[in-house]
């Protein structure tokens, strides 16, 4: 019996080994070509696969490619509704794509929806805005955010991503999980944040009036503020605040969390 286990689990091996030996990486071929694409009219950006993106305020819309030459045919550029979708075909995902160049460069008049994935960085400059505005962030992506104002805003953050930057907005929402980043500086209103599975958000330079906090899974955090503290921590996680006039609403801590002045 156990002659016939190893045998099939050798068979299961050279099996995986001979299909993985046949996808070879798709390579870039080194020679940079720029295209630039006629789409207009979204408000809402979507982009995923390892691209780096930068996304600017104008008064136009342009969106523009520059790339190894022999992968335009891989890339996908399209508009849905509101929503600009640049990514690549799923023929190539994953680990068939070798050592490559993909970048794009947006500008638009309004964003109120950003969402990069797939190890995407991003880096949004100069928006000011009073529309309310969603922001995902997942697949070990980063989003740089560089002058922005905006009304409300709500961040979700997965799968080891960071945000970092400075904003000024109404109020927040944080949903930040999978051992994410967030470090912000700015203000805002009220925060809400959902931290867990050892993610950290640090909002020491992110001045705020109320703050209502729940971190867990050995998550930790920071905010600064001058008004109504609520926390609800767990499983190993630790806060920090900051500020002289705090009045501690309703905390409850659970498995070794600590909430605690800075």
């Amino acid at each position: 019996m156990k002659k016939v286990m190893v045998a099939v689990l050798l068979g299961v091996i050279l099996v995986s080994t001979f299909f993985i030996g046949c996808l070879s990486a798709i390579e870039g071929s080194g020679n940079l070509e720029t295209k630039q694409y006629d789409l207009s009219d979204f408000a809402r950006v979507d982009v995923s696969h390892n691209f780096e993106v930068e996304i600017d305020q104008s008064g136009s819309y342009s969106v523009s490619i520059t790339s190894d030459d022999n992968l335009f045919e891989y890339i996908q550029v399209t508009r849905n509704g509101e929503t600009l979708k640049i990514g690549l075909k799923p023929s190539i995902v994953g680990p068939y794509l070798g050592s490559t160049t993909l970048k794009a460069k947006i500008t638009m008049p309004e964003l109120r929806g950003l969402d990069i994935s797939g190890a995407t960085r991003g880096t949004v400059t100069n928006f000011r805005s009073t529309e309310d505005l969603d922001i995902q962030v997942s697949g070990a992506s980063s989003l740089d955010l560089v002058e922005m104002s905006a009304s409300d805003i709500d961040f979700e953050i997965s799968g080891a991503s960071r945000v970092t930057g400075d904003i000024i907005a109404n109020d927040a929402v944080f949903e930040v999980s999978g051992g994410s980043t967030v470090q912000l500086e700015g203000s805002v209103s009220d925060i809400v944040v959902d931290a867990s599975g050892a993610s950290r958000v640090e909002l020491a330079a992110f001045p705020v009036n109320n703050a209502d906090v729940t971190l867990s899974g050995g998550s930790s955090g920071i905010v600064s503020l001058e008004g109504r503290l609520d926390a609800d921590l767990s499983g190993s996680s630790k806060l920090e605040y900051i500020g002289e006039r705090v009045t501690l609403g309703t905390i409850k801590t659970s498995g070794g969390a600590i909430v605690s002045k800075k």
